[in-house]
């Protein structure tokens, strides 16, 4: 029976992203049918949360969003890739050094059995002739021993170096898999990090967290009127301000698209709230000017939900919770600072 229901249901998946890809004239290349199999399926709710915030701000489902949004969600990202290759080559590396060792080893062992046999023949009489071609054997056994001992070192120098340069790509990886690739602040992946640290911190210390979720309001307009690079000058120069705003252990992220957050340890729902209308009454003051072409865009506004986090529930239910008192700004008229309440 279960088997009956699993392919019935696999099928009724495949059919609604079939019908999907239809409906929206994309392709039915195997990049999208992953896409819309997985979002009916349900299985990323970070992919349905996407899906779902493209289509309310009105977003056509274009080939560009499908493959931004298999990028985001389905391959390897940075960070992974370089552990991938870098254990690839760590792997190598120590291979050589192992097989290094094992045949100084070897050496070492045949070395010591050779100057064991001279020592037993040091207990015969020898002749000039027969002691000067012991002590010449002995010069050249220790000197192959010391070369080899050489080419052990050299090989560990150039291993340790190799394995320092590894280190270094991997932590470069790590910075780049947490950094949003356009504003240069970090992205969702960083959030999600240091939400979770800060609320394992908050326990800890007992002291209050606070989080902001913000949005641009009617950017895709914003976007359709002056285009995308315009657009990406206004979310580079939003994230920027955000940071200005901030201090201390406050962190602004790019949690995707045109929204934002913020998060605010130690800073209770009081002044978080106070914080998120500085930040809107900032932003908004800012003129979005292009000196290049001599053209000013006007302002932008922003719509912010505020939340403080309760111990013991989970980030995904603190994020909803800062994401309805965002949506409550947005249908309350936009451009306004909105808090969670019980």
């Amino acid at each position: 029976m279960a088997i009956t229901e699993d392919f019935e249901r696999s099928g009724d998946l495949a059919a609604k992203a079939m019908e999907r890809m239809l409906s929206d004239r994309l392709p039915p290349t195997p990049e999208n049918f992953t896409l819309w199999y997985v979002y009916f399926s349900g299985q990323k709710p970070d992919l349905t949360r996407a899906v779902d915030l493209a289509r309310r701000d009105g977003l056509a489902t274009s080939q560009t969003l499908c493959d931004e949004l298999y990028k985001r969600f389905f391959t390897l990202d940075a960070e992974a890739q370089a552990i991938r290759e870098t254990s690839d080559k760590a792997r190598y590396a120590l291979g050589r050094i192992l097989e290094q060792l094992g045949n100084v080893g070897s050496e070492t062992e045949r070395y010591g059995n050779t100057l064991t046999g001279f020592r037993d023949e040091l207990d015969q009489p020898l002749s000039l002739a027969e002691l000067r071609a012991m002590v010449a054997a002995i010069a050249a056994e220790t000197k192959e021993i010391v070369d080899r001992q050489a080419a052990l070192q050299f090989q560990l120098q150039e291993s340790s170096q190799q394995l320092a340069e590894m280190r270094v790509s991997l932590d470069s990886a790590r910075r780049e898999a947490l950094t949003d690739g356009l504003t240069g602040i970090g992205n969702r992946k960083a959030f999600d990090l240091m939400l979770q640290e800060a609320m394992e911190a908050s326990l800890r210390d007992e002291q209050p967290l606070s989080l902001l979720m913000i949005d641009i309001d009617h950017f895709k307009a914003f976007n359709d009127t002056h285009g995308h690079l315009v657009g990406d000058h206004v979310l580079k120069l939003v994230a920027r301000m955000l940071t200005e705003c901030i201090k201390g252990r406050d962190t602004a992220v790019r949690y995707g698209g045109e929204e934002f957050a913020i998060i605010l340890p130690r800073t209770s729902l009081e002044n978080a709230t106070k914080l998120a209308e500085q930040v809107r009454t900032f932003v908004g003051a800012r003129q979005i000017v292009n000196k290049a072409r001599n053209a000013n865009y006007g302002t932008v506004a922003l719509s912010v939900g505020v939340t403080q986090f309760r111990p013991g529930e989970q980030a995904m239910a603190l994020v909803r919770r800062a994401d309805q008192a965002l949506y409550a700004a947005k249908r309350g008229g936009r451009n306004r600072v909105m808090a969670a309440t019980e």
